[in-house]
């Protein structure tokens, strides 16, 4: 009874044991296919190229011009007033009138200080003739020393009074201090002024003014007298040369400082108070620079770097330090030398193992 009840239940033990048995030896097979096959594909990952573009790193000349924007101003403002007073009998004095030196502005009525100016000659004639009459009078002792010299004093001071009238007269003309152009009116004919009224205003352009803002680190390479080259955005073709005539040492709220250009308007395309221009600095200095392009730089932590490809087409990341920039290049201070082969393109393919199967290189 013992034996057959063994019987019964070795023959589902023994299909279960074999069941296990077999259920791991698939389950190792298939782990062991899965290992053979994430490594073969490793292994192909590994092998498979992939194309990129490069670059030899070299030499460049570059200009160390730099350029600013402004705006021309002109060379002297000069506000016109009245010396005297009076009625304005004729004026000249209209917006966009050109002037020369000297010419007349304005007259004011001179009737009342020609009057003076008259009163103040026959005067002065008077004691002229008195000083002499004495002065013949104490050749032959008929009159006193103390007499001729109190006619000489009143002769003097005659004198004086009649300078007085006689620029007093002057004085009701107003003359062109320089040549220019009116660009401000405040009286008319007609009109009463006193001494020190305004009016109108001239604007002097035999000499011009440009206003530009330097940042800070090009300022300290500026001196005052130093020659700059101007382009005027409405004569294309037209080169004018200014001087740095002004260095003004305190910053805007930009950080930039103010530098002022005059140029002398000799051109026979006037520049014009208004008119914007382009003022380049230092067009004909150059310096020599180590350079990569734009393209080619990557970062590794903050800090920059490059790709630099060596016979083994297996590209290196290499850190580099930066200097100026140049348009689409950049220069390079330190981390590369002169020939040294860098990628400009392909950068986001590169991983470890893998090889650039096609490679083109720019020279």
């Amino acid at each position: 009874m013992y034996q057959d009840s063994i019987k019964k239940y070795y023959k589902p033990m023994l299909f279960i044991g074999l069941s296990a048995l077999v259920f791991t030896g698939v389950m190792a097979k298939l782990s062991s296919n899965q290992e053979v096959v994430q490594n073969e594909i490793k292994q192909e990952l590994k092998t498979v190229g992939y194309a990129a573009r490069a670059t030899l790193v070299k030499e460049i000349n570059f200009s160390d011009a730099y350029t600013y924007r402004g705006a021309v101003e002109a060379g002297e403002i000069i506000t016109l007033t009245a010396e005297t007073d009076g009625k304005v009998v004729y004026s000249t004095v209209e917006k966009g009138n050109t002037v020369s030196k000297g010419s007349t502005l304005v007259k004011v009525d001179r009737s009342t200080r020609f009057s003076s100016y008259q009163i103040s000659e026959d005067t002065y004639n008077k004691a002229k003739s008195d000083y002499a009459n004495l002065k013949d009078l104490q050749d032959s002792g008929n009159a006193s020393g103390v007499e001729v010299e109190n006619a000489k004093l009143q002769m003097q001071n005659a004198a004086s009074q009649l300078n007085i009238s006689k620029k007093q007269v002057g004085q009701t003309l107003i003359l062109a201090p320089e040549s220019g152009t009116v660009v401000d009116k405040k009286i008319n004919q007609g009109e009463y002024v006193t001494p020190g009224t305004a009016l109108g205003a001239l604007a002097c352009l035999k000499e011009v003014l440009v206003n530009v803002f330097v940042q800070e680190n090009e300022v300290s390479r500026l001196k005052k007298g130093a020659a700059v080259t101007v382009r005027a955005d409405a004569y294309p073709g037209s080169i004018y040369t200014g001087k740095v005539s002004a260095i003004i040492p305190v910053a805007s709220a930009a950080k930039t400082f103010p530098v002022m250009i005059r140029i002398i308007n000799d051109n026979p395309q006037k520049l014009l108070a208004g008119m914007n221009v382009s003022v380049v600095f230092g067009a004909d200095k150059r310096s020599k620079a180590l350079v990569i392009p734009r393209t080619a730089l990557t970062y590794e932590k903050k800090q920059a770097a490059v790709y630099l490809i060596h016979q083994s087409r297996h590209p290196v990341l290499t850190p580099i330090f930066l200097g100026k920039e140049y348009d689409t290049y950049l220069g390079v201070s330190r981390g590369l030398k002169a020939g040294d082969t860098v990628m400009t393109s392909g950068l986001l393919n590169v991983e470890s193992g893998k090889k650039i199967q096609w490679l083109t290189i720019q020279k």
